[in-house]
C-alpha cells in the first residue's frame, strides 16, 4: 500500500504522526478498514487520516530549514554536526538535532530557556538537575550561564547517550553527568542533592506525581522550573506545588504552553559563585 513510511517522535501530549508515501493513489476504504482493525486491537479510537497529492518540492531546502539555527532569547541553538558561527552577544548551544527531545523549537523548551536566562540575572547557582533531560539542552544552558555542576537524567537510554555527547561537544563534560532515572528518589539523582536549580520539562501528570520527590532534592531557597504544561493545566500544577510549601516566582506563556518557576522558601549558605557571563 505504501512505498515509504515515516513515524514522528511523540509530542508532549503523547501524540505521534505517521506519514506514508505511495506512488499510486491509495484506496480510502482500504486504509479506513486497516486503521479500524488496528484501533480495535489496541482498544482506542480510530485515528483520523488524510490523503493528499504531494507536489514537487526542493526537499534539500526543506531539510536545511528544519536544521537551521534558531535564536531563543540569549541562546543561539545550532546543529552540532554543522560548522556554525555563533553571533556575538549570544550563548551558543551545540545540539544534536533529531537524537532526542530538545531542539529549541518547542515552546516548552523555549519557556525554560527564557526562565533560565531570567534567573541568571540575580540568582547564584552551584548545582543543577535537568530532570527528563532529552538531549541535555537545559542542563547545557545552565552550565553556560553559571559556573555550576549539573546532573541530567532521563528514562530513555538513547536520550542519556545523546546528552553525554551534547556535554562533550560543548566542552562542559567535566561539570556534567548524565544517567538513567525515572524518579527523583533514584540514587543517581539523590547522591548529588540538594540542587539549587531544577528544570523539569516533562508533562503535567508526572510533574504532579513527582512533586514531593522533586521538592526533597531541591535546596532551601532553590528554584524549580516546571514545563511541558498546557496553559489550562498550569493552575492545577502550581496548586499542587503550593500545597507542598513552594511559592511561584515566575511565569512564562508561549503559545499554548506554560512554564512555571516555583521557589522553596529558606536560605542555603551563601557562596562566592557568581553567574557565568563569559563567552560560550
Amino acid at each position: 500500500m505504501a512505498d515509504a513510511v515515516a513515524v514522528s517522535e511523540p509530542d508532549k501530549t503523547g501524540a505521534a504522526q505517521i506519514e506514508a508515501l505511495a506512488v499510486e493513489k491509495p484506496e480510502r476504504g482500504v486504509i479506513a478498514a486497516a486503521l479500524a482493525l488496528l484501533a480495535a486491537g489496541f482498544g482506542t479510537a480510530e485515528p483520523k487520516f488524510e490523503i493528499a497529492h504531494l507536489t514537487d518540492q526542493d526537499w534539500a531546502s526543506v531539510s536545511d530549514a528544519m536544521l537551521a539555527p534558531i535564536r531563543v532569547g540569549r541562546f543561539f541553538i545550532h546543529d552540532s554536526a554543522r560548522r556554525t558561527d555563533v553571533p556575538s552577544g549570544t550563548i551558543g548551544l551545540r545540539i544534536e538535532f533529531g537524537g532526542a527531545f530538545g531542539t529549541g523549537r518547542h515552546e516548552s523548551t523555549q519557556g525554560c530557556l527564557h526562565a533560565l536566562a531570567s534567573l541568571a540575572r540575580s540568582k547564584r547557582v552551584q548545582s543543577v538537575l535537568d530532570f527528563g533531560c532529552g538531549n541535555g539542552i537545559l542542563a547545557l544552558a545552565a552550565l553556560k550561564l553559571w559556573r555550576a555542576r549539573a546532573v541530567a537524567c532521563d528514562v530513555d537510554p538513547e536520550s542519556v547517550r545523546v546528552a553525554r555527547r551534547t556535554f562533550a561537544r560543548n566542552g562542559v563534560a567535566a561539570r556534567a553527568r548524565a544517567g538513567w532515572a525515572d524518579h527523583p528518589g533514584r540514587r543517581f539523582v539523590r547522591r548529588s542533592a540538594p540542587y539549587d536549580l531544577i528544570a523539569a520539562n516533562i508533562l503535567a501528570r508526572p510533574l504532579k506525581t513527582m512533586a514531593r520527590g522533586l521538592k526533597t532534592v531541591l535546596a532551601p531557597g532553590g528554584r524549580i522550573i516546571l514545563s511541558g504544561v498546557l496553559r489550562e493545566e498550569g493552575a492545577l500544577v502550581e496548586r499542587h506545588y503550593r500545597s507542598l510549601g513552594l511559592r511561584r516566582s515566575g511565569l512564562c506563556d508561549i503559545g499554548v504552553w506554560r512554564t512555571i518557576v516555583m521557589e522553596r522558601p529558606g536560605r542555603r549558605p551563601s557562596s562566592s559563585l557568581v553567574p557565568y557571563r563569559g563567552r560560550p
